[in-house]
């Protein structure tokens, strides 16, 4: 099981690699590609529910390439959909130019009435946005002023946005982009070209800001086993961050995603994924009878978190230092926080 969960990063690479070459060349992918990807998530699947190698989750841990191979198939099918279609909208029209002079803030922003649970891009051929993403990937490239032909381009899961590799002669041999951008739309795609070739500020800014977007942090989600919905509805934990950041450490903590857990746990207040790097918040906090500090100091914890990282002694990995603990407690209104903690579950049945 391991072993099939793990052949997914060869099969990753020959998708995104075939289906690149399509969108360079205008040419609509063969629906080999989809059968192939439609065919080793159902066999995985089947082995997954085989009685006779059935194994605890935690001895069989899915690879973000496997979630995110799984969440291609969830939706359409591969007979009644057919290929995926090229797309009819171009990322070089006019509307979607990526060079701005400022960011405008009603754009991508962030939908507080989603809700991840009855996403909208559930009802969509999860296939076809994966294969649109190229094409406008390829469009904005050329539009960056690349030549496309002689890039390689995929699609990762580690916490960069982006990352270019290449040489001297060659500065853009390779780019991946994560899969949290699988969704962007045009303008975004070119905001992102413009960022890496151009070193444009207002299109990096762009870019960057759509990762907060619902729809990146869906995304997000399929592959990294956190469930981030809204970073804003009864308290804007943007805000927050910014406060605590300027307060506490003098605006040195770089900004990591921000958003709230999908169930409210009592027990969890709080966590920051290393790996992802991601603050999430439990839903619980999320209410107004919640006094505001409470939800500070478990922002302000989780950023100490960023600030200290892991240190491993003895071989084990510790993330409550000494120096980490001495830094807790100079947070202002530390005892009012904590004593709302440990009468949270009274608090919320009022």
């Amino acid at each position: 099981m391991s072993k099939d969960v793990k052949g997914y990063a060869a099969l990753w690479h020959d998708i995104n690699r075939v289906l690149w070459q399509c969108a360079v060349k205008g040419i609509t992918p063969k629906n080999l590609i989809r059968a192939e990807l439609w065919r080793r998530v159902d066999h995985t699947r089947v082995v997954e529910k085989s009685a006779a190698i059935r194994m605890s989750r935690k001895s069989r841990p899915e690879t973000p390439v496997y979630r995110a191979c799984k969440w291609l198939v969830e939706a359409g099918s591969i007979s009644p959909n057919g290929p995926a279609q090229m797309p009819e909208d171009s990322a070089l029209d006019p509307e979607n130019a990526a060079v701005l002079t400022a960011y405008p803030h009603s754009y991508p922003g962030v939908d507080i009435s989603s809700n991840a649970d009855n996403a909208a891009a559930h009802a969509e051929d999860h296939y076809e946005i994966f294969v649109h993403a190229f094409v406008y990937a390829a469009e904005a490239a050329k539009l960056a002023g690349l030549d496309p032909e002689k890039i390689e381009f995929e699609f990762d899961f580690t916490k960069n946005r982006w990352r270019v590799e290449g040489t001297d002669e060659e500065p853009f041999k390779r780019i991946t982009v994560n899969f949290y951008y699988l969704s962007a739309r045009p303008k975004v795609w070119n905001a992102i070209f413009s960022a890496i070739v151009q070193k444009h500020p207002a299109s990096r800014q762009m870019a960057e800001r759509y990762v907060r977007s619902v729809e990146a942090q869906q995304l997000l989600a399929v592959y990294s086993d956190i469930s981030p919905l809204r970073n804003y509805d009864v308290y804007n934990l943007d805000e927050m961050f910014d406060e605590l950041n300027l307060k506490y450490f003098n605006n040195a903590l770089p900004k990591p995603m921000l958003a709230w857990t999908r169930r409210a746990n009592l027990r969890t207040l709080g966590t920051y994924n290393y790996h992802w790097d991601i603050i999430c918040i439990s839903n619980a906090l999320n209410d107004k009878r919640v006094p505001e500090i409470a939800v500070s100091f478990v922002l302000y914890h989780e950023m100490l978190h960023i600030k200290h990282g892991l240190r491993h002694i003895n071989g084990r990995s510790c993330s409550h230092t000494p120096a980490f603990k001495v830094d807790e407690l100079k947070f202002e209104g530390i005892v009012e926080a904590v004593r709302i903690h440990q009468n949270l579950k009274k608090i919320l049945k009022k």
